[in-house]
C-alpha cells in the first residue's frame, strides 16, 4: 500500500527534473517490476506494469497487505545512466508516515505526492491497512505539471518499503524522456 504511493512519488520525482518546455517533451515508461522480500512477505498480493499501449504507456500498481503497516521508511533513488558515471538526481531515505501526509517534505516530493493523488488511493496517513486494496491505475505524468529543463535522457528509478532496516518490497522503474513528435515537426 505504502510501496504504491511511493512508487507514484517516486514517479513524479524522477519526471520532474526531466521536463522541459510546455508540451515539447513527454516521459515515456519502459519498464516497471517490483519485488518483495521472501522471508518478510507482508503482501497478500502485488502487482506492477505498464499497460500494453506502446504509443501512450501507463503505469499501474495495486497490492494488499496481510497485516497494517505502521511505520514504515521509504527510499527513492533517481538515476539518470551516463556512459561513463551515472547521475544521481535524487536519492534519500524518509519515514513513510510523513511522505503520506505530505509532512516536512522538500517541494519536489510534495508536488509528487499532490500528482498521485489524482492516480491512487493511499491513505493520508498510517497505518496501512490489512486487506485492504491500495492502488495506483493509469498513471501518466504530465510534465507541464513540474519545473522545466530541457532535456532527452533516459531515467532510471528505485524505490523500497523498509521496516527495521529490512526491505520489504523494491520497485524498478526505467523510462526517457523525449520530445513529442510535434515538437520534432515544428523543428523541421
Amino acid at each position: 500500500m505504502y510501496t504504491a504511493r511511493l512508487l507514484i512519488i517516486t514517479l513524479c520525482c524522477l519526471c520532474l527534473p526531466l521536463a522541459t518546455a510546455k508540451n515539447d517533451f513527454e516521459l515515456q515508461f519502459e519498464n516497471f517490476t517490483c519485488i518483495t522480500n521472501e522471508q518478510e512477505n507482508i503482501f497478500e498480493r502485488l502487482h506492477c506494469g505498464l499497460n500494453k499501449n506502446v504509443k501512450r504507456r501507463t503505469m499501474h500498481m495495486e497490492f494488499s497487505l496481510l497485516q497494517p503497516l505502521r511505520k514504515h521508511e521509504f527510499h527513492i533513488a533517481i538515476i539518470m545512466p551516463r556512459p561513463t558515471v551515472n547521475f544521481v538526481l535524487l536519492n534519500l531515505s524518509m519515514d513513510g508516515c510523513q511522505f503520506l501526509g505530505n509532512k516536512n517534505q522538500v517541494p519536489l516530493l510534495r508536488i509528487s505526492r499532490s500528482i498521485l493523488d489524482s492516480y491512487s488511493n493511499f491513505p493520508r496517513q498510517c497505518p496501512l491497512e490489512l486487506g485492504k486494496a491500495y492502488y495506483i491505475r493509469a498513471f501518466r505524468l504530465d510534465l507541464n505539471l513540474i519545473p522545466a529543463v530541457t532535456m532527452e535522457t533516459p531515467v532510471q528509478m528505485q524505490f523500497s518499503y523498509q521496516r527495521r532496516q529490512l526491505k520489504l518490497m523494491q520497485g524498478f522503474i526505467t523510462a526517457r524522456v523525449q520530445r513529442t513528435s510535434n515538437a520534432k515537426k515544428k523543428d523541421a
